[in-house]
């Protein structure tokens, strides 16, 4: 994906969450712009997210590393966690 995908992405007003999937299968959810780092060459993405629903302690949130380049698509509202869920048939 285009650096410039991922800072419209970023900037909209109002902001909205989505979810970044990448070619290995591994998904991040991006809840907020402001647990988020575009570095300024725009090739890597890094991305504090928590590990839990009610996180509020530092060690409760994990950094994402993420090679722009390497992203497939991002889906909008953020991907939830199937548990407690049936799918769809």
């Amino acid at each position: 994906m285009s650096p410039d995908r991922i800072r419209a992405l970023l900037d909209a007003e109002p902001f909205e969450p989505f979810t970044i999937h990448t070619g290995d299968g591994s998904t991040v959810n991006v809840l907020s712009k402001e647990f988020t780092l575009l570095y300024p060459g725009g090739r890597t993405l890094r991305v504090v997210s928590p590990k839990f629903r009610g996180a509020s302690e530092e060690a409760d949130f994990e950094e994402q590393t993420i090679d722009v380049f390497l992203i497939t698509k991002v889906t909008t509202p953020p991907h939830r966690s199937s548990r407690g869920r049936r799918k769809a048939s």
